[in-house]
């Protein structure tokens, strides 16, 4: 009656072989993120070295993509060699977590500033997520030997890079507007739009921009009113930019051009990736329009606009729509509360 249970373990001993067979997939799983963390870490330096520049380094489609697609792929491949299919673990599971504690470490130690980390990261997780259902798809199963598929992984960024440098760089221009309501007549805004004094922290917005490192504004200075005037526009950590005025309408419209120039923008102040003037973004020009609704209010209006030269345009420029919206939101508002400001000191004489 007992015979079907006669080869069954006790309790304690079914516990202890389930316990056996764990361990080798932790170590799996620890040794497949290790592995993956290693690779990124090995990519991340090479393409941020000259000789992939011609492919755009890391700020390239060739490091942010075919580079977790491969580590995803990679981690599935690992599994593989130590005997398991497990689709959650290493397709899903090891890569997310790989890739978190590859963007922790580059924050940590500086290698990326946190704005690049953010808008990388959407990407990345996609992509190591993407490599690992792929190598779960067609990595042979119940096979430890998938050799081929391993030195797949680690030529695909080179390939991909050499490809990538063969094409041209797409050049995108986007312009940003923002506008703001002031309750002054046109006369009391242009004096705040053409020079603007120092500006206190207390007078600007708190924003998420300021929040992940983005310098704030300090001042904006004229050296003549006309056309062919320089105005110096000077942020935190010691960064300039110089405006020149091509379009001079008092109480209408200011409009100037924009130079960065590297000698007044420090290394340190931005990411080197989204440096102002570099070879993947630039701020051409601005315009601020005074539309006046009635005697004591006014719409005032400010326009930029930029350069893109990435491959991937659509998403970099939907970021520096947002960064850019805050920015001049920010400078709109301190402009509004000083040009109502100078109105009610006004009305009170």
């Amino acid at each position: 009656m007992n015979e079907p249970n006669a080869n069954k373990l006790p309790p304690s001993e079914e516990n202890y072989a389930a316990k056996q067979k764990k361990k080798p997939r932790k170590t799996a799983a620890i040794t497949a993120g290790i592995i993956v963390l290693l690779y990124g870490a090995f990519f991340r330096w090479v393409f941020g070295t000259p000789w992939l520049e011609a492919a755009g380094g890391v700020v390239s489609t060739s490091f942010i993509l075919s580079v977790p697609l491969a580590c995803g792929f990679l981690c599935v491949a690992i599994g593989r060699l130590f005997g398991s299919d497990n689709w959650s673990i290493y397709a899903l599971l090891v890569p997310v977590i790989a890739i978190c504690y590859g963007l922790i470490i580059s924050l940590v130690t500086k290698i990326e500033a946190m704005i690049c980390v953010i808008m990388a990261a959407p990407i990345l997780l996609g992509a190591i997520v993407l490599g690992g259902f792929i190598g779960h798809c067609i990595l042979p199963r119940n096979k430890n030997h998938p050799r081929l598929y391993v030195s797949f992984a680690m030529f695909l960024p080179f390939a991909a890079a050499w490809f990538e440098s063969s094409l041209g760089w797409p050049t995108e221009m986007r312009s940003i507007t923002n506008t703001i309501i002031i309750n002054a007549p046109a006369e009391n805004i242009w004096p705040e739009i053409a020079s603007v004094r120092a500006i206190d922290p207390t007078e600007i917005r708190d924003s998420w921009i300021y929040g992940i490192g983005f310098p704030r504004p300090l001042a904006a200075t004229l050296d003549r009113h006309e056309v062919g005037g320089i105005r110096t526009a000077t942020f935190e950590r010691n960064i300039s930019f110089f405006e020149e005025v091509t379009e001079w309408k008092k109480n209408e419209r200011l409009a100037f051009s924009i130079r960065a120039d590297p000698a007044f923008v420090p290394s340190d102040a931005f990411d080197q990736h989204i440096i102002v003037g570099g070879r993947f973004y630039d701020v051409l020009d601005g315009v601020y329009e005074i539309e006046p609704i009635n005697q004591n209010q006014c719409r005032l209006h400010l326009t930029s606009h930029h350069r893109l030269s990435t491959h991937f345009n659509a998403y970099a420029g939907w970021w520096s729509v947002q960064i850019m919206n805050e920015i001049q939101g920010t400078i709109l508002e301190v402009i509004r509360k000083r040009a109502e400001g100078s109105s009610l000191q006004i009305l009170r004489e």
